[in-house]
């Protein structure tokens, strides 16, 4: 588990079995490294809108009340850093300011952005199911977050509450699921948004976070854009139920190359990922 940073007896055994021997000195040099990306807060942006959900998808995807929910107004005209804290560790969400409220607000908002944008490690950016207009969006997309996807920030773009897209009367309750009919207009608004904000179809994603559908499939997608050092803090985040085998395989993956190369870095050796080794990294999950 993450929380047993302290505990690096069993990879230092494990590198003793190897023929490898870790000077005092540099054992705890390793175990500081190690702790430091650890404790790391991954910093993740969530952009849109106003009413497109975005405190409920956050709420959604970690199974809390982490960002506060107003039905009638605009929650928040400041950044609202939510900071999540399991054993020790922690994530901070940015829940900013929705952009189409005003074009004075939204000129605000774009100096805001250009400052928060840098220090995040994720952008998500939210649009709502049923909404035509995506002139806004398409404005601060343009100017302002795309040059930070070009040079290579993790950045998606939700589509939330596709259950309200049209015909309604089909989404299986029970099953929560779109019937047949309304799949093909969520599709078909998938292939449109894509489309519209020239990305490719995989950094689009189509979600209920009310009706919690395809939250498996975000959380898979944010796991995989993260840098392998931050995949497991972040995972350790999420509710149990949003994560995928996949997921965990990813994250487990992701620490175990972290280990390696920060020995390597370290101690100047070059060890073999042998099954103690792996065995020892999975056991913090």
């Amino acid at each position: 588990m993450v929380e047993n940073t302290s505990n690096y007896e069993g990879l230092f055994e494990t590198l003793e079995k190897q023929g490898i021997h870790i000077p005092p000195e540099l054992k705890a040099k390793i175990e500081d490294q190690l702790n430091n990306k650890l404790n790391y807060e991954p910093k993740i942006g969530i952009f849109g809108k106003t009413g497109v959900g975005k405190s409920s998808l956050c709420n959604a995807v970690f199974g809390q009340d982490v960002c506060p929910i107003s039905d009638v107004e605009a929650c928040t005209r400041q950044p609202q850093e939510v900071f999540l804290r399991i054993g020790g560790k922690g994530l901070k969400l940015l829940d900013v300011p929705g952009v189409g409220e005003s074009g004075e607000r939204d000129k605000e908002y774009a100096d805001l952005y250009k400052k928060l944008f840098p220090e995040l490690d994720l952008i998500l950016w939210v649009l709502k199911g049923d909404d035509r207009a995506f002139s806004s969006d398409e404005q601060f997309y343009k100017e302002i977050v795309r040059p930070y996807i070009q040079a290579g920030k993790p950045f998606f773009m939700v589509i939330n509450q596709v259950d309200k897209i049209e015909p309604l009367r089909e989404w299986d309750e029970k099953n929560k699921r779109p019937g047949g009919k309304q799949a093909a207009n969520i599709d078909a608004k998938h292939r449109s948004v894509s489309g519209y904000f020239e990305l490719p179809m995989a950094q689009v994603l189509t979600v209920s976070a009310n009706e919690k559908y395809r939250l498996v499939e975000l959380v898979d997608a944010i796991i995989h854009a993260l840098p392998k050092d931050k995949k497991i803090v972040l995972l350790k985040q999420v509710a149990e139920e949003n994560v995928s085998e996949n997921a965990k395989r990813e994250a487990e993956s992701g620490w175990l190359d972290t280990v390696v190369e920060v020995i390597r870095i370290v101690a100047d050796v070059v060890t073999k990922v042998g099954k103690s080794l792996v065995s020892w990294v999975f056991s913090w999950f």
